[in-house]
Parts: C-alpha cells; sequence; structure tokens
C-alpha cells in the first residue's frame, strides 16, 4: 500500500501531521480518498473555500478529489463509490447536477448523509471516494 499526504496542495502537511491521515492510498489499482474538504492552509490557519455556500464548498471539493485522482494516474471516471457528508441534505439535493457534471454517464454508487457536524465549523460538505484505474 502507498499513501499520499496531499499532492492537491490544498491542504498542508501540518493538516495531515495533525490529523494522522493521508488524502489518498493505493492498494493494487484502488484508490481510497480520505474526505475532501473545503478547506486550504495549514492546521493553524486553515481558510473555508465559500463560506455558507453549500454548491461553492461541493465544487472545490469535487475539483480536488479531481486533482487527487489524476495525481494517482487516475481520472475522476474510475470513482466507483462516493459517500457525501452535510450538514443539510435538503440543500445539497438541489445541486444533484453538479455529480452528474463531473460524473458523466456512468456515475458511481454514491451515499448521501446528514450530520450535524462537521470538522471545522463553517464546513456544509464533506466528500470520500474509492476508485479503481482502469
Amino acid at each position: 500500500m502507498t499513501t499520499t499526504p496531499s499532492a492537491t496542495e490544498y491542504l498542508g502537511a501540518s493538516v495531515f501531521d495533525t490529523f494522522a491521515f493521508a488524502q489518498t492510498a493505493v492498494v493494487g489499482d484502488t484508490i481510497y480518498l480520505s474526505g475532501m474538504t473545503p478547506l486550504r492552509g495549514e492546521v493553524d490557519a486553515l481558510e473555508v473555500v465559500s463560506p455558507g455556500d453549500l454548491r461553492g464548498q461541493t465544487e472545490f471539493e469535487l475539483d480536488v478529489l479531481r486533482r487527487s485522482l489524476e495525481s494517482e494516474g487516475a481520472a475522476i471516471t474510475d470513482v466507483v463509490s462516493v459517500t457525501v457528508y452535510t450538514t443539510d441534505i435538503d440543500a445539497l439535493a438541489g445541486h444533484t447536477e453538479l455529480f452528474r457534471t463531473h460524473f458523466g454517464a456512468k456515475p458511481p454508487t454514491v451515499t448521501w448523509v446528514q450530520v450535524d457536524r462537521l470538522l471545522h465549523p463553517e464546513q456544509l460538505v464533506e466528500i470520500t471516494a474509492v476508485a479503481v484505474k482502469r
């Protein structure tokens, strides 16, 4: 298994060190992706991307997902499973076209989960994924 803290440069190394995780873990042709967040920077100065804007945060995370996959030699079309955590599932349901646009005609399996809170108090959504290189 190989792990990559983050090749996308959206979170600094201190975030991965503090919370003891990698952005990706590769086992054979399978890529496991930690939750993409709407955050940038180092652990002591995290910046929230698109505060109060669920759509903007989701778009940012889908872009991080794409870049994370590309850093491992894969594409967003290789995604087979997605879990989306949100603090407002009704609002998220209004943005399903974002997923359709990013994943295309053959979307992955998806599970949507509403939670009370995510890592940062201004965070509205977090996306995890599993991909298989084809």
